[in-house]
């Protein structure tokens, strides 16, 4: 008898409450398994350590995918820092995530990964916020892609709560990032050590 093979999903998600290899507690990472690029919305569950629901936390996500901003490409991945509010926002440690809605949009699969870093005054990538005073984005795709990107401060760590995202300043105008390009974005006197890192999304691309 020949067995029949599985679909697999076409999203896989992953939850990391607190991080263990450098990166920002309370991330959501999407990643899209199939061939279309989409604008994901998404809705959230908070759950303690237990896996009981806290009905009362309230769950916002630093690049808005519960708002349906981020785009998500063809085989790529999406990333989001959760912030926890409410009564019981201290006690969570897992988080059910479902699909409200999702949008079909026309949009490359990446070639490689955008990066965007947090650069110091010689525009080396640095993860000290006292020489964190710009921002260093790289499009290594074929192509141009539109960026939003937001700097996020976190709180002093708790005993060993997750850190939770206090503060989050986003760009007011989007990157646009032509073809094999590199761009460097200097940081106002008055956010300069502030911010702790900086997180970036991907935008329907506005310009041809």
């Amino acid at each position: 008898m020949k067995r029949r093979t599985r679909p697999s999903s076409p999203f896989t998600v992953r939850y990391v409450p607190v991080a263990a290899d450098g990166s920002p507690d309370q991330l959501l990472t999407i990643q899209n398994n199939t061939e279309v690029s989409v604008l994901p919305t998404l809705g959230f569950t908070a759950r303690d350590i237990w896996g009981r629901e806290l009905p009362h936390v309230v769950t916002q996500a630093v690049n808005g995918s519960h708002l349906g901003g981020p785009l998500l490409p063809a085989g790529g991945t999406l990333r989001d820092i959760l912030r926890f509010d409410g009564p019981g926002s201290r006690d969570v440690r897992g988080v059910d995530v479902e699909l409200i809605a999702v949008e079909e949009i026309d949009h490359p699969a990446l070639e490689k990964d955008v990066r965007v870093v947090m650069i110091d005054l010689e525009q080396k990538a640095t993860d000290d916020p006292a020489e964190f005073w710009g921002i260093g984005v790289v499009n290594p795709n074929t192509f141009g892609l539109s960026v939003r990107i937001s700097l996020v401060e976190f709180e002093e760590r708790e005993r060993d709560y997750p850190r939770q995202a206090v503060d989050v300043f986003t760009l007011q105008d989007d990157v646009d990032m032509p073809s094999v390009s590199n761009h460097v974005i200097w940081l106002p006197e008055d956010v300069r050590g502030r911010f702790h890192a900086v997180e970036h999304h991907l935008r329907p691309v506005k310009y041809t």
